[in-house]
């Protein structure tokens, strides 16, 4: 159980807040980019939601917040309104939603050379949110210079981009092997818009035990993820986050999961009904929109062996956007359902909850490190850290064992 101001410390994402603070030190994923010509999905769920006061489905506002088209696309990140664009250079830029002349929203700017034009008066902003341009202005004005819009770095990688919204130069920008390797299959998909907090979504990652209760079940029967068996779990520190290890007593299964802070499950992902014994890997985000809202990506990566990409058989796909169909809905509704913001001062926890009171517990000792000035679990600026971070080898699971071997 925690305290009402703990609460608010790890659910609170806007400027200003304890939690909006730490999380500000990281990169995020904010969309699919529009140069990504991969494999890449969107989860089709119609549960009807409203965001800004405006109607729509997890599907829809996931595709409009969490998909760049190349346009300028209006979104929301820890909450704070922005606008993705790519200037005529191909330039990617993050900046306000509003101009800071008259309030129009830069959504509807027109893309020039070097920069986003407001279509309302027609002031250009670059990528870093220097003023270029007042057309209205006289020639020999220097007004221009005394204009700064808000503007933040983004990068591209595997399939998504990402933005830093923090102070001060920003931290590497983590290579995760299922975003940042190069030899296999990446598909890049998009969960869409859910309508909850981003803590109580990541706590599903740490809180294993679900899985053989929520996802058990599929249309009433029984389903292959645990049995009737409830793993033997343990949670550990672990220099990226949190390490969680469960092994199925009957069946001897053995997986181990990273949580890698701030928001990414690092999964080992067996192909449906362990009928195919070839490695696959992905990892899902969950990026804060504001405080009641979540978009989650996910990246799943299958390798080459021996140099070569599997051939599927009939009925399998590199991604699992709709394979995992009813697991996800059976997420949704579960966490969804604890409202908007969970009230974890009313909770009652049991041994099962480890994992849970751990992640808890790191969360709010990165806050804390940030408010000591320091940088917290997750961020990283040792130039030795900028290669990719393969977890291949500690994120398992056997159902994709023995590993397959390609003829020669």
């Amino acid at each position: 159980m925690l305290s009402a101001a703990e609460n608010r410390a790890i659910t609170e994402v806007g400027p200003g807040t304890a939690g909006g603070d730490w999380l500000r030190r990281y990169w995020h994923p904010i969309a699919i980019s529009d140069e990504w010509g991969g494999i890449k999905t969107l989860w089709q769920y119609d549960r009807q939601i409203f965001f800004k006061d405006e109607p729509g489905t997890v599907t829809s506002w996931g595709e409009r917040l969490g998909t760049f088209t190349g346009r300028p696309t209006a979104t929301r990140i820890l909450g704070e309104d922005l606008v993705i664009f790519r200037d005529g250079s191909g330039r990617l830029g993050l900046v306000g939603l509003r101009c800071p002349h008259r309030g129009a929203s830069m959504e509807f700017g027109k893309v020039r050379s070097d920069g986003l034009e407001c279509f309302y008066h027609g002031w250009v902003f670059d990528i870093e949110g220097t003023c270029l341009h007042q057309p209205a202005e006289p020639e020999d004005s220097g007004f221009k210079h005394k204009v700064k819009h808000k503007a933040y770095p983004v990068q591209e990688m595997g399939g998504l981009i990402w933005a830093y919204m923090g102070p001060g130069e920003a931290p590497l920008l983590p290579k995760i092997d299922v975003a940042a390797r190069q030899d296999g299959v990446r598909a890049v998909e998009n969960f869409g818009l859910w309508t909850s907090n981003w803590f109580q979504i990541c706590e599903n990652s740490l809180d294993q035990l679900h899985t053989a209760i929520l996802h058990g079940y599929k249309e009433g029967e029984r389903s292959d993820i645990w049995g009737t068996e409830m793993p033997d779990c343990t949670w550990e520190q672990a220099w990226y986050g949190i390490r969680s290890i469960q092994e199925r007593r009957k069946l001897g299964n053995h997986r181990v999961s990273s949580y890698v802070f701030p928001t990414l499950n690092r999964l080992a992902q067996p192909w449906p009904g362990a009928q195919y014994r070839w490695p696959r890997h992905s990892g899902i985000w969950r990026t804060p929109v504001d405080d009641t809202n979540t978009l989650i990506f996910s990246i799943v990566f299958t390798p080459n062996v021996d140099g070569k990409e599997p051939d599927l058989p009939p009925g399998l796909s590199y991604d699992i956007t709709e394979v995992l169909h009813q697991h996800r809905v059976q997420d949704y509704d579960a966490l969804v359902s604890q409202g908007p913001i969970f009230d974890r001062t009313r909770e009652m926890l049991g041994a099962s909850d480890k994992g849970v009171i751990l992640f808890r517990k790191m969360t709010l000792e990165a806050i804390k490190a940030v408010q000591d000035g320091t940088d917290p679990v997750g961020v990283w600026r040792d130039p030795a850290m900028d290669k990719i971070i393969d977890l291949s080898d500690e994120v398992v699971d056997t159902y994709l064992e023995p590993m397959p071997r390609v003829a020669a």
